[in-house]
């Protein structure tokens, strides 16, 4: 039987966006490896943000899991299988990281690089008058446009499966783009009715994604990818 994801997020099944959202963010704060947390529940909480995340998936997942708790396989992708596939239990070899760092991690990390590096100067040129229309029209297609990268971002990582030897480098680089695309909604959240902390929150975002970046870099040096 399929997993209640809500209960996965510690939610009932008829909490609102904002409450899976916040239950995610929290979860994923407690149970990243990074700080100390098991991978299997790790996996299950981002496996579970990702349906319930997507209003496609969540509107499918709805109809199928609680009127006949049918199979989710054809719209859920399962952490778990991708990561500890039974064709993946023996040694990885060389040639499968090389190919993966160089189609999926290094056009990642190029994307999220240019959504990172104009931030700054864009907030910055919006700071001068944040209530200036064309100033905010700047910044929007900013996110317009980040948006779109993002979008692509997840279409690449998704075209090949993370080789198990490397499981941790896939879970930071996704961590990585999902901060950054929870920040650009923040930034459209901050244009719609000018919030402070909007902007506040989508900032401390895409710092923790750069520190994230940085260690991927490190871990990529260190182990010669």
């Amino acid at each position: 039987m399929k997993k209640n994801l809500y209960e996965e997020l510690g939610l009932k099944k008829n909490a609102t966006k904002s409450e899976i959202k916040s239950s995610y963010r929290s979860l994923v704060k407690q149970h990243h490896p990074d700080a100390g947390g098991e991978k299997e529940r790790f996996l299950a909480i981002q496996n579970a943000w990702e349906t319930l995340n997507d209003p496609i998936k969540k509107e499918r997942y709805d109809r199928n899991f609680f009127s006949s708790n049918s199979s989710l396989d054809s719209f859920n992708e399962n952490w778990e299988e991708k990561f500890n596939s039974k064709k993946y239990n023996s040694a990885i070899k060389d040639k499968e990281v090389e190919t993966w760092i160089k189609e999926i991690y290094t056009p990642i990390n190029r994307l999220i690089s240019r959504i990172i590096k104009p931030l700054n100067n864009e907030i910055k040129e919006l700071s001068a008058d944040p209530y200036d229309d064309q100033l905010i029209e700047n910044f929007c297609i900013y996110i317009s446009l980040s948006q779109k990268k993002i979008e692509k971002v997840e279409k690449i990582y998704n075209k090949k499966v993370v080789p198990k030897s490397i499981t941790a480098l896939g879970l930071d680089l996704y961590h990585c783009f999902s901060k950054v695309k929870d920040a650009l909604s923040e930034f459209d959240r901050y244009t719609q009715g000018y919030v402070d902390d909007y902007l506040f929150d989508g900032k401390e975002m895409i710092k923790e994604a750069k520190r994230i970046q940085s260690r991927m870099s490190a871990e990529k040096k260190n182990k010669n990818f």
